[in-house]
């Protein structure tokens, strides 16, 4: 089995990490157009250069010279409630193993690396969206379904 090591992402990973966001997006919703593409590039580039070990973390799984597997953390302020006086939420977000590489743990070595990562900053709040391949991952890690629905709205940009 090849050695895995992790890596927290820095300005300079800027490019592979927006790539690899569109690699785990494309495949969970599907190839969509070189338009839309170059579009969410760009403005994932312009994202990780302004927020990136300020308000958002990542942290990678490298072996030898290829990225097998990727997570973020965004983190948001917001007033404080009873479960969490300090408003301080971490959203993971974009957990994603290359296929060949899944099954080995590095989801959730990633995982708890980005809460490490978030707590040291005073995160006590997390949460995420999940697939349902995803599910058992997060619940062996602590994470229970909300029951508060979510409701949202998009408003198309072209």
């Amino acid at each position: 089995m090849e050695s895995v090591s992790f890596v927290k992402a820095t300005h300079a990973d800027v490019e592979m990490i927006s790539r690899m966001r569109v690699d785990f997006l494309t495949e969970y919703w599907g190839k969509q157009s070189d338009h839309k593409e170059n579009m969410l590039l760009e403005n994932l580039h312009n994202y990780f250069r302004q927020t990136l070990n300020s308000s958002s973390m990542c942290w990678y799984a490298k072996s030898a010279e290829t990225i097998v597997g990727i997570g973020f953390i965004e983190i948001h302020d917001q007033p404080g409630n009873f479960k969490n006086p300090s408003g301080k939420i971490g959203h993971v977000m974009n957990m994603y193993t290359i296929k060949t590489f899944r099954k080995r743990g590095i989801c959730t070595t990633i995982l708890n690396k980005l809460i490490e990562s978030a707590s040291e900053l005073g995160v006590t709040a997390f949460e995420l969206h999940a697939s349902n391949a995803g599910m058992p991952v997060y619940e062996k890690n602590g994470f229970k379904l909300h029951k508060d629905p979510t409701m949202r709205r998009y408003i198309d940009p072209s």
